[in-house]
């Protein structure tokens, strides 16, 4: 376990899987959570948290003049939870649909691409706590794929963009993105824990295992 800050990662039975604040004060979890299908709720230690996907695609795109360079698509958020920050393609779980079946969707939207999902690939999972928004606790199931040639299109929520994985713009995001972003990019599956400060940017702790 490597751990990033104080903390510690909670209890959670779940294995690996929105950016928008919960609109109910008590929301209630999935009484039966499945891996597959976590519904849009779960439990971790007692404390409701919003399940969401987040989908990371790559794409080895060349530059004049240059060698192919791996890129990673994240996209400017225009819209809802995180405007103005650069965050990764994904949102909420809706329904009782899988969490594949959520990425596939999520991706479409955001960004005009159509990917099969058994193109999509488990890079484990994440949990946010927002100790003064309680509403906006998630947890993320990850996806990684590889996007091809495919160009993306703007969306009303989303800005796509191709970043070099070597110039992410670690600033326009997240402050958490930092901590465990680079295992995924590495290729590691990531199991990470993040407990945002009370003025809800900064980071607590981030536990990572």
């Amino acid at each position: 376990m490597r751990r990033l800050t104080r903390g510690r990662v909670p209890d959670v039975s779940l294995e690996p899987g929105a950016f928008e604040p919960a609109p109910e004060p008590n929301p209630e979890p999935n009484p039966e959570p499945n891996p597959e299908r976590p519904g849009e709720w779960m439990t971790i230690d007692g404390t409701a948290y919003r399940c969401v996907v987040l989908c990371f695609l790559f794409s080895s795109r060349k530059r004049v003049d240059e060698e192919p360079e791996r890129s990673v698509l994240l996209g400017l958020k225009r819209t809802g939870f995180g405007t103005g920050r650069v965050v990764a393609l994904g949102g909420k779980i809706d329904g009782r649909e899988s969490a594949v079946e959520a990425a596939v969707r999520e991706v479409a939207e955001e960004s005009g691409i159509e990917l099969a999902p058994d193109a999509l690939h488990h890079a484990g999972r994440i949990s946010w706590s927002f100790p003064d928004q309680p509403t906006w606790n998630m947890t993320a199931f990850l996806f990684t794929a590889d996007a091809g040639s495919a160009d993306p299109t703007a969306s009303e929520e989303i800005e796509p963009r191709w970043y070099g994985v070597g110039s992410i713009p670690w600033d326009a995001m997240w402050r958490d993105a930092p901590y465990w972003i680079p295992t995924l990019l590495d290729g590691r599956p990531v199991d990470a824990h993040i407990v945002m400060e009370r003025d809800n940017e900064g980071v607590a702790s981030a536990v990572l295992r």
